[in-house]
């Protein structure tokens, strides 16, 4: 299946916060994917680095949620070209989560806001969404 995303202006407060999972196991990522749409947010699911590259620099997600080892481009070469994208822009980069099996140096050298580790409680990602994005933007309208 092939997304087709055309450039979209800068997402407005009463939009839902926007969240790109870059995730090359389809089971894994479907599961995240139903967690950030029921927490009250849009996500967007890439299946490999090139492609999650692609959707974030048209999409402009708040937050990336990425797998280390990915197809083509891992995480942290994804995480560092949003970073020099964001040097070029002025805008910045989304907010990283990055998902590993591997040690927190790793992670650190990433450039990853946060390592979430693998296996995860869905309940810890839950918070980390909470803790990058705040509440979705029909709760913080009340």
């Amino acid at each position: 299946m092939k997304n087709q995303i055309h450039a979209m202006p800068c997402q407005s407060q009463d939009e839902p916060k926007r969240v790109l999972i870059a995730e090359d196991e389809e089971p894994l990522a479907e599961t995240i994917f139903y967690v950030v749409e029921e927490a009250g947010y849009t996500p967007l699911v890439a299946l490999h680095g090139r492609q999650a590259l692609e959707l974030a620099r048209t999409w402009r997600p708040a937050l990336l949620i990425t797998d280390l080892m990915l197809p083509y481009m891992d995480g942290a070469a994804l995480i560092a070209a949003l970073h020099a994208d964001a040097l070029v822009t002025g805008e910045a980069p989304p907010a990283t989560i990055l998902m590993t099996a591997a040690s927190r140096a790793e992670a650190r050298a990433a450039g990853a806001d946060v390592m979430l580790c693998k296996p995860f409680h869905l309940v810890d990602l839950e918070a980390l969404l909470r803790r990058f994005l705040g509440p979705p933007a029909s709760i913080s309208r009340l």
